[in-house]
């Protein structure tokens, strides 16, 4: 092949698109999806990785641009080809002894973006010249990629090369546990088989990847342009190796497995073993089949996996999950005696397969055709351990039960980012640390297991056991790293704790020194096993990161032997090259004169870089925002710090202008729109809303940043409408069509009132649970009704609690505690939606003014009223006269001034006590049927008709359930499981939330103190009870093993007796004990009588300052021998004062634990702290005490 120029090039339509800028600049866009091996790029390119996230840095993006066009024109060169060099990652220790490594490629960042810029050709459509609107559309080579195939598949979103590969595990993790759950069940197929192909990347033959792509390009290309797609492909397939190897690494590189476990002649494999190796002494090295760790690998190593694919199925027909070259079957195709020669069968078909490929010498890079016809290459099923097969009806409960597990780590990693309080990081950190516990303890039973059989001396048994439970050991292991990894960093989060974090890092160094004694530590054999079970069954790398953290400068420098004395067993004494670790750790391993920075001054910045830490590299150059807010700053100047109207006209106008306009604010050069973006802001919305984002921030003041919650840059209060534009703006799922649909106009009247800022209490939690912009911006508002509609309170309930916004926030912050502490109450997005526009409308009737005239038409209860009122009065007419004594002299004499006085008299006690009773009559009726009339004013009042007719209803449904009683909501037949909202769980959860708002803020002390004797005496008493309670904490402890309640935190299980636990990892063998704790300002526990005991808690424990109530048990009034009466005020007051809320928890526990899906066991505990002692006014604990007694 001779050298083509850039003009011969750009001759082709492919070419013109490959060397395009917008080609390139989307290659930048996506940068972080395919940059897999960061650790292993020098320090310039981790540099230039980190100012590339600032996108709009025009200098720096077309310096980059014109680099990677010059080395893709490069590379056309006959003899030129992408240069990488291979690191060795520790793997394994072999039955040998011998340390086995995984070779992971890594080439410059420049190059990796020109790779990139190359692939695009084949991943997407090339889009025609002039299209006015170039998305980005699969390829006919990405279409063909099978639809059970979850790992490294392409993205359409420009941020992304591959979708998200954590989302895609996820899914293959799900969706396969979920096939064995039901076939497991169904036995519609017998066996689960698991196949694994031996050193996959290393083993494929370029040429057969190389022949099916171009046997599969589209028809319509023209010659020139097929000649220009081979071209590029090539310099795809085939790269250059520049690592120099020992003779170690060498082996390791270019061991043979082709045919391997077909031989029977030893001497022959080491025979074709040694011939490869010379391989390893010439100069121009290429790598070993696809360079693993570069972005193209893992898509060719996808179309390699199509034919592979085929003949699996076609092998065991059944239902097929593959993820790269992980894959799972569930078949009835396996026979059980001679199943290993069914893989031989498999190997031999895809040698066959392979063998079908046209040969063309011309292909292969000069002097390489005998390095890849070698026996190097060949992909070959393993022959024993890894590949085998499962009886679905000889499953142990554990691996049935591995669906619950995934489950849970699915819902973890979504928890671990959506956190908002210490008692929700507290409560994760209890639920992870128990699972891991439970996967750890199940993976070392199977260990011990294995073991025992090994001594059984049963051969056969032993090779058939331990096939089958390989593959659930490896779940176990990447389960248990999941759990822990997260476990740890939320430990990390309250460190130091109690002033010292001595006991943090001691755990700590248990994974990293995998507790090896001080004689251990002069052993290298038993360091070197050490270490390889933590590196690859614990977290060993997240723990040498977060110990860092912690460690002073003694216990770094012992990190920093032990990592050197672990590089030292692993590569050898002499610094090389290619070790993985080294270039990991290489900020832990520098020497410390590396450190000085005390250089020339010409050399000084240089050396600076070269010395940069990760960390300085993230506080540098990590703003994503950087360009535009400099820009912001020069375009915009003259809209800066001015008067309201002007940011009302300019952001009116902004409504108007077309997509490019708006661009163009920002980012336009010489007047126009760079071409480079002509891709991206095509396929995303994200570079629009950006500079919405910060042209909208810059105009009001705020802070630019993607962060929903606000900091203002100046004194002037933020109004409604400036919030619901940067809440939009800000939100990842805005979209440019739904902003317009908004219209939110400065000018409108609404939008000018002054924002709550309790809002941002909660901004937050809307972009994580709701998410969608338009149903924020519709709870924002909802947010400013509901202050608007109680900023005056409520007439008739002015002696009730408080039932404003400050309440519709605190219930919202409430339901997520409780979702992140009831592991079962899972939901939606639109649910999260339909709960908080209730904790905002669910008390509205409240406020209301009822009609007066009500009165009369009401027969029932006026009537009653009407009448005791017309009794009293001729009561107390006839007691008047008959307490009346004068004589009659006077009686004549003032006969009529008298009768004018006793009239008036009377008059004013009759008008008096009919106002009262009146003014009670309205404050029942409204407090009685306010969640009935709440939500009849929900789907009526057309101030809130910004909410559908639908959303309405089912917004009233869940408000009117908060009064409704317990048994009538727990009874209900719940069909989250097959629907898009939980409407049974959102009711729960408003009841929950509400009933927990109990604190002291709900009520003002001085009105209480100058009304009390005004008020009704219920009214009283709530007042006075919430004047004493302190909130709440809701924690949630797990306990291994079925345990009865004691009201104790003792009950805490080892380890040791972990392992012993029959069914580990079955549902229901951990206890999700919910614990509920309300301080309060009252410590009066005097002994009471007590007739009716409560029958929905017990008293478990009691002490001077605390009280246990288990929900769910009856009380008994007496301790344990009988002797003792239990019962005390404090007790009593708070099971009067919270009588909803005690019978909400009991029916929460009997329904998860009656509940089959649950995975947990549930117990509930309330624990009531007494904070001080008492100090309430007499009359205060009179009233309380009253009204305690007329409920016994």
């Amino acid at each position: 092949m001779s050298r083509i120029t850039k003009e011969e090039i750009e001759k082709t339509k492919c070419g013109r698109f490959l060397l395009s800028d917008e080609n390139i600049y989307l290659s930048i866009y996506s940068l972080n999806s395919y940059v897999f091996e960061y650790n292993l790029l020098n320090t310039e390119d981790r540099i230039l990785y980190h100012r590339l996230q600032d996108k709009f840095d025009a200098r720096l993006i077309n310096g980059v641009i014109t680099r990677v066009r010059e080395q893709i024109i490069e590379l056309f060169d006959k003899d030129k080809y992408i240069e990488a060099k291979v690191y060795f990652k520790p793997k394994k220790l072999s039955e040998n002894g011998e340390l086995e490594f995984r070779p992971l490629h890594s080439t410059g960042l420049i190059t990796q973006i020109a790779i990139v810029s190359m692939l695009h050709l084949f991943v997407y459509e090339i889009p025609e010249e002039e299209e006015g609107d170039p998305k980005l559309r699969l390829s006919n080579l990405s279409r063909l990629i099978p639809s059970d195939f979850y790992g490294n598949r392409v993205s359409v979103k420009p941020e992304y090369l591959f979708k998200p590969w954590k989302q895609q595990y996820q899914k293959y993790n799900q969706n396969s546990n979920d096939a064995l759950m039901k076939y497991h069940t169904s036995l519609e197929y017998k066996y689960e088989v698991t196949l694994d192909l031996e050193n996959f990347f290393p083993t494929i033959n370029p040429i057969i990847i190389y022949r099916y792509i171009i046997n599969h390009l589209p028809a319509y290309l023209n010659d020139e342009e097929r000649k220009m797609m081979k071209r590029v492909l090539q310099k795809l397939l085939f790269c250059k190796l520049t690592t120099t190897f020992d003779e170690k690494t060498a082996g390791q590189y270019y061991k043979v497995t082709k045919g391997a476990g077909n031989y029977d002649n030893v001497d022959k494999i080491e025979q074709n073993e040694k011939e490869c190796w010379a391989f390893k002494e010439k100069s121009d090295k290429f790598v070993r089949g696809i360079p693993q760790g570069l972005p193209q690998s893992y898509f060719l190593g996808n179309i390699y996996m199509i034919s592979i694919a085929e003949i699996f199925r076609k092998k065991f027909t059944g239902v097929s999950y593959f993820y790269v070259d992980d894959s799972v079957i569930f078949t009835n195709d396996v026979r059980e005696d001679n199943f290993k020669e069914q893989l031989k069968e498999l190997n031999k078909q895809i040698a066959d397969e392979a063998n079908n490929f046209e040969e063309d010498s011309a292909i292969y890079p000069e002097g390489t055709e005998k390095f890849y016809k070698s026996d190097l290459y060949g992909v070959n099923v393993h022959l024993d351990g890894k590949s085998n097969y499962t009886r679905l009806d000889n499953l142990d409960d554990s691996e049935v039960y591995l669906k619950c597990i995934s489950r849970e780590m699915s819902q973890a990693g979504s928890d671990f980012f959506r956190m908002y309080s210490d008692e929700e990081n507290r409560n994760l950190e209890e639920k992870l640390d128990v699972l891991s516990k439970q996967v750890k303890a199940k993976r070392d039973q199977l260990v011990e297991e294995k073991s025992q059989k090994r001594d059984s001396g049963n051969e056969d048994a032993i090779e058939k056991d331990e096939d089958d439970t390989q593959k659930f050991e490896k779940r176990l292991t990447r389960y248990y790293r999941f759990f822990e990894y997260r476990k740890q960093r939320l430990v990390a989060m309250h460190q130091p704790e109690n002033g010292s974090d001595e006991d943090y890092k001691k755990e700590l160094e248990k994974i990293i020194y995998s507790e090896l004694s001080e004689e251990d530590m002069e052993d290298d054999e038993k360091i070197l096993q050490a270490f390889m079970n933590s590196y690859g069954a614990d977290i060993w790398d997240a723990a040498i990161g977060m110990y860092q953290t912690f460690a002073d400068d003694k216990e770094q420098n012992v990190l920093k032997n032990y990592i050197l004395k672990i590089n030292e067993l692993c590569y050898g004494k002499a610094s090389v090259e290619f070790s993985y670790l080294e270039c990991t750790y290489r900020d832990l391993l520098r020497n410390e004169e590396e450190n000085d920075y005390s250089v020339e001054e010409d050399i000084f910045e240089e050396t600076l870089k070269r010395y940069m830490t990760e960390e300085d590299l993230r506080d540098i150059y990590n703003d994503p925002y950087k360009t535009l807010k400099y820009l912001a700053r020069v375009r915009l100047k003259r809209y800066a710090n001015k008067h309201y109207e002007v940011a009302e006209d300019y952001s009116s106008k902004l409504l108007k202008k077309t997509d490019e306009e708006i661009l163009k604010i920002l980012l336009s050069e010489n007047e126009k729109l760079p071409s480079r973006l002509r891709i991206v802001c095509a396929s995303t919305q994200k570079i629009i809303r950006m500079v919405l984002n910060t042209v909208c921030s810059y105009l009001f003041n705020v802070e630019v940043s993607n962060h929903p919650v606000l900091a203002q840059n100046s004194k002037k209060a933020l109004t409604y409408g400036e919030l619901r534009i940067l809440s939009f703006v800000r939100n990842s799922l805005f979209t440019i069509e739904e902003f317009r649909k908004r219209e939110i106009l400065l000018d409108d009247k609404q939008n000018k009132d002054t924002a709550d800022y309790s809002i941002m209490k909660v901004l937050e939690i809307y972009h994580s649970f709701v998410k969608d912009p338009v149903s924020i911006d519709k709870l924002i508002i909802t947010h400013k009704y509901t202050c608007d509609v109680w900023k005056n309170g409520s007439k008739h309930l002015y002696f009730y609690t408080l039932h404003n916004q400050e309440h519709a926030i605190v219930l919202i912050q409430n339901i997520v505690k409780l979702i992140h502490a009831i592991d079962f109450l899972k939901i939606s997005a639109i649910d999260y939606y339909i709960l908080f526009l209730a904790c905002y409308l669910h008390d509205i009737s409240m406020v209301k003014i009822p009609a007066l005239d009500s009165f009369l038409t009401d027969t029932n209860e006026a009537d009653e009223l009407a009448q005791e009122l017309l009794d009293e009065f001729n009561k107390e007419l006839q007691k008047d006269n008959l307490e009346e004594k004068v004589t009659e002299n006077e009686i004549k004499e003032n006969q009529n001034l008298y009768e004018d006085e006793l009239d008036i008299l009377s008059v004013k006690k009759y008008m008096l006590e009919s106002y009262k009773k009146l003014d009670e009559y309205f404050e029942k009726k409204i407090r009685r049927r306010h969640a009935i009339d709440s939500s009849s004013e929900i789907r009526q009042r057309a101030e809130i008709k910004y909410l559908d007719m639908p959303m309405r209803e089912l917004v009233a449904e869940v408000s009117e359930a908060h009064g409704a009683d317990e048994r009538n909501i727990y009874s209900i037949k719940s069909n989250a499981s097959s629907r898009l909202m939980s409407i049974k769980f959102d009711k729960i959860l408003l009841r929950l939330a509400d009933l927990l708002d109990m604190s002291s803020y709900r009520v003002s002390k001085p009105i209480l103190y100058h009304n009390m004797e005004q008020m009704s005496e219920e009214s009283a008493f709530h007042w006075i009870s919430h004047l004493l309670t302190q909130g709440y904490k809701l924690r949630t402890k797990y306990e291994i093993g079925s345990s009865k309640s004691s009201g104790t935190d003792n009950l805490k299980e080892t380890e040791e007796s972990l392992e012993n636990i029959e069914g580990v990892l079955t549902p229901q063998t951990i206890t999700e004990k919910l614990i509920l704790e309300i301080p309060v300002d009252i410590s009066q526990m005097s002994t009471i009588e007590c007739e009716n005991p409560c029958r929905k808690v017990q008293i478990g424990n009691i002490s001077r300052q605390e009280i246990t109530l288990i929900c769910g048990e009856g009380c008994q009034n007496k301790s344990n021998d009988g002797l003792e009466n239990r019962c005390n005020f404090l007790c009593r007051w708070f099971c009067v004062k919270n009588d909803y809320l005690i019978k909400e928890l009991v029916a929460l526990k009997e329904y998860l634990n009656r509940n089959k899906n649950n995975y947990f066991k549930c117990e509930i505990e309330i624990k009531i702290k007494c904070n001080n002692k008492t100090s309430i006014e007499a009359r205060q604990f009179e009233i309380l005490n009253h009204y305690i007694q007329d409920r016994k």
